[in-house]
């Protein structure tokens, strides 16, 4: 895939911080990866709390904390950087949640032709 892998690992890592902070234990973090003839897609999975809907557009904002109570102690910084450095390879970042189901980042790269 084209991408910057020290970056890319970065990104991850805070995709997968993040899951940390949002799941309970004995819970189940997943990552995968999906190839295509154009796109390399790597997910991070959670079946943890999920994300409130009137949070979902501002997750990727900087120093953006919800309101719902959350034992997470992060100040808003790893999913806005995640989203930039993806961005910043022509990549991109997306997330799909259920409340008290979980969450599913998605990393989202060209394939080298």
């Amino acid at each position: 895939m084209l991408c910057d892998s020290l970056w890319t690992k970065e990104a991850l890592a805070n995709l997968v911080k993040n899951a940390l902070e949002h799941t309970s234990s004995g819970s189940t973090i997943r990552i995968t990866w999906q190839n295509t003839s154009l796109t390399t897609r790597i997910l991070v999975s959670d079946d943890g709390c999920g994300i409130p809907p009137e949070d979902i557009h501002h997750i990727f904002k900087r120093f953006y904390r919800s309101q719902t109570p959350s034992h997470s102690q992060g100040i808003g910084l790893g999913l806005p950087l995640a989203k930039a450095i993806v961005e910043g390879q022509s990549g991109i970042l997306s997330v799909q949640s259920h409340p008290g189901e979980g969450t599913t980042f998605t990393m989202s790269f060209l394939t080298k032709p």
